[in-house]
């Protein structure tokens, strides 16, 4: 009885691994005509071309010139993106792309470049690659934001494609900027030169206007850019501090709307440190640390981004030793009545003498008029600088008929 129950398990145990054995080899062959074999991975990826490496017969269109952090790039005739480094010839159709607080800038020539901001994408075709005898011609579509300068003597003929339509500069030297918005509109603003035809019929934009473009909606009158704001207050403005760095606060003419604000270590704002929009006409900040910094601001209004106010400078310097303090005090013994008391301190410190604050010229040099009693005399001189560091000096005169 217990052979037979033992056959028994033993021929329902061999079927079962004959029925999964079966389902595995009809899963093998299903796979395969459905996904021939191809080549191995190993030799597919041994065999791929450099993406950045040079395309024989095809003509270089620009240049990648300058790099900042986190910048990819796709080759028009691929699909993969690949990291960017600077020198890369760019071809027809060839797109680049920048990350989180990334830009990069694309050379046509020595003097007629495209600054491609953060997180933007942007795609340089070749409209007339037969004609090698004439000036190029190129559209470069954006999506993000970018700034343009074009030369004088520039051999090449530019479009820029926006928001589902494209306007045409004018031959000779301009400066532009194009920049997308949230509601994927953008603003199109021509600094110098410009615009002599949008989606191929004549309109002008001349310099320092600007057109709002929205994708579907016909392109309106270009508008003046609003002015520059104008900066408050002396330059540079000037803080010290003693620990903790304080609370600074930047401002600038104008009236209640939109600003944006850059503030950087160099004047040329190439990498800015800040770059935010305002609603107000002032920046404060507590956060900033000791040195020198650049700042600059512009007026939005529609979108559209106005000249650059002329750029401010901003010092923050750390005093964390006492001014020095020099003192000519009266001798210790001395004739009741009148005395003078001379001395001086660190240029930009305060003076105080029994607590009254005293006269300092600019090089620091104070003096005083006090008067003796009979007796025991305490005269005291404190120096206080602007971060609040301070120095003391006293002296017991006595008083002697």
């Amino acid at each position: 009885m217990r052979i037979k129950k033992l056959r028994l398990v033993v021929f329902e145990a061999g079927g079962a691994l004959a029925m999964v054995l079966a389902l595995f080899c009809l899963f093998i062959v299903l796979l395969y005509a459905l996904f021939p074999t191809g080549t191995p991975l190993r030799e597919l990826f041994e065999g791929s071309p450099d993406p950045s490496a040079e395309a024989p017969g095809r003509s270089v269109e620009a240049t990648l010139a300058q790099l900042k952090r986190d910048v990819r790039f796709r080759r028009g005739n691929s699909i993969a993106w690949a990291g960017a480094s600077e020198g890369l010839k760019l071809y027809s159709q060839d797109a680049v792309q920048t990350l989180d607080h990334s830009g990069a800038v694309i050379s046509f020539g020595d003097r007629d470049r495209i600054a491609v901001g953060s997180n933007s994408l942007v795609v340089v075709t070749r409209l007339n690659a037969q004609d090698e005898a004439g000036p190029r011609s190129y559209r470069v579509q954006v999506e993000g934001e970018v700034r343009g300068h074009l030369s004088v003597a520039r051999r090449l003929s530019l479009e820029l494609a926006a928001a589902g339509h494209v306007a045409r500069l004018k031959p000779g030297a301009a400066r532009f900027k194009v920049v997308h918005h949230d509601d994927n509109s953008a603003s199109l603003t021509v600094l110098s030169g410009e615009v002599d035809a949008v989606d191929g019929s004549e309109l002008h934009v001349p310099a320092n206007h600007a057109l709002l473009l929205r994708q579907g909606v016909p392109v309106g009158p270009a508008r003046p850019l609003p002015p520059a704001p104008q900066l408050i207050g002396p330059q540079p403005v000037r803080y010290q501090y003693r620990v903790l760095p304080p609370r600074i606060r930047l401002a600038w003419s104008g009236g209640p709307g939109e600003y944006r604000f850059q503030l950087d270590r160099t004047p040329h704002f190439e990498k800015p440190l800040v770059d935010q929009r305002l609603t107000g006409t002032e920046y404060r900040s507590s956060k900033l640390e000791r040195g020198a910094y650049y700042w600059r601001v512009c007026r939005v209004e529609l979108g559209h981004e106005g000249p650059f106010s002329s750029t401010g400078r901003l010092e923050l310097t750390q005093l964390d030793r006492a001014p020095g303090l020099s003192v000519s005090f009266p001798p210790e013994s001395s004739v009741p009545g009148p005395y003078t008391l001379s001395g001086a301190a660190q240029p930009g410190s305060r003076i105080f003498v029994d607590g009254a604050e005293v006269a300092v010229n600019r090089r620091g040099s104070f003096s005083y008029l006090g008067v003796l009693k009979a007796g025991v005399n305490l005269i005291r001189v404190e120096a206080l600088d602007p971060a609040g560091n301070a120095s003391y000096a006293s002296r017991i005169v006595f008083g002697r008929m």
